[in-house]
């Protein structure tokens, strides 16, 4: 073999291994800063044949939105889902509250569960701001924030508590989570669904309480295992009370539910709150009955307490329920704050689906029980 041969052999040779290192490097290279990182991300299907991208459960996202905008006072005004399959909420923005200090509260806030603001865009006419909320460049919620500047929290601090929550989860239940506003809600203990109930409505970013069945002066009543009697001693109450509370859980305080001659009784009532002062629970006193004398105890234990201002629903009436509502708001003007109690009943519904928009566009704000107890 001639010797120029031997060299041209040689020469391509060369070419090929540095060809073949080339490739192999640009290989590694990729999986180092590309590939990796993706990987971390893949989830595998059980055949392995089909990967999907893996983010935190969009309920994560839900909750860390939910507990940003509850801290700033205000609430979810209405929620749609496009034909994206993206949900968009409208959240109305009081004046006094500056767009972009919620903007960067709702960057900051999401960042710990690694979501963050994709995209954001704003008119300079209107000043209303979209945020397109998600993981990397995937958009799993938009917000709409709106300034109104007729929106101002001056009038006073409206709880509304409803009550009887227990025996029913559907879509009529379910339609009081929509109002757009921080209800609080009261679940009784011991009903087949009361454990299910109290941790959808939590997970949903709202209020609940324990509503605890008592005695009444009336004759006739259920009594079971969740009911407070006259005549009980204290530990026996202490175990009705933790036991209702298992039942119900997630609790951040407690309203009677009927006990008209419990919350009539120092002793019986005395020993109902010092129980519920263990627990760290708040109380409501629902004022059954004018002779109550179980707000000034608690008062007088130091538990954080309020007391019932308007029954919304004692009448099954439209137009009268609409006056109840509007006497609370008014109340809620005089005083600083109010507490009103209704029913999970269908009128009710009706009613504040009507009216939430009109008393809130007249700057009232809706609360949780748990902001105006003291």
């Amino acid at each position: 073999m001639r010797v120029g041969n031997r060299r041209k052999i040689v020469r391509e040779q060369r070419v090929r291994i540095i060809r073949n290192f080339s490739v192999v490097f640009i290989i590694i290279l990729f999986l180092v800063f590309i590939g990796l990182p993706l990987l971390k991300k893949i989830n595998f299907s059980k055949s392995g044949t089909i990967p999907k991208m893996e983010y935190p459960p969009t309920e994560a996202l839900h909750l860390k939105l939910q507990d940003i905008i509850k801290n700033h006072g205000i609430s979810v005004n209405r929620i749609s889902t496009g034909s994206d399959g993206i949900e968009s909420w409208r959240i109305e923005v009081p004046q006094d509250l500056p767009i972009p200090s919620l903007h960067l509260a709702i960057k900051e806030g999401i960042s710990p569960i690694d979501a963050g603001v994709i995209y954001a865009s704003s008119d300079p006419v209107s000043g209303r701001v979209k945020l397109q909320i998600g993981w990397d460049d995937s958009c799993f919620l938009c917000l709409n924030l709106i300034p109104l500047e007729n929106l101002r929290w001056e009038e006073g601090w409206i709880a509304l508590i409803i009550d009887d929550f227990g025996d029913t989860w559907n879509d009529f239940t379910k339609s009081f989570l929509n109002l757009g506003a921080n209800l609080t809600f009261s679940i009784i203990p011991g009903m087949k669904l009361s454990a299910k109930i109290a941790r959808e409505i939590s997970g949903n970013g709202f209020e609940t309480i324990l509503h605890l069945p008592m005695e009444p002066l009336q004759a006739s009543y259920a009594k079971n295992k969740f009911t407070i009697l006259t005549g009980m001693g204290r530990n026996r109450i202490g175990t009705i009370l933790q036991r209702a509370i298992d039942s119900v859980p997630g609790v951040s305080g407690m309203n009677n539910h009927m006990g008209s001659r419990v919350t009539s009784s120092r002793q019986t009532i005395s020993m109902v709150l010092q129980e519920l002062k263990k627990k760290n629970l708040y109380f409501v006193d629902s004022r059954t009955v004018a002779s109550t004398v179980a707000y000034d105890i608690a008062r007088e234990f130091s538990i954080p307490c309020g007391k019932r201002d308007v029954f919304i629903d004692t009448e099954m009436d439209k137009n009268v329920i609409r006056s109840r509502l509007w006497e609370l708001a008014q109340k809620a003007e005089t005083n600083g704050s109010a507490i009103g109690i209704g029913h999970c009943r269908r009128l009710t519904l009706e009613v504040l689906q009507e009216e939430i928009p009109r008393i809130q566009a007249k700057g009232y704000r809706f609360v949780f029980v748990s902001r105006i107890v003291r």
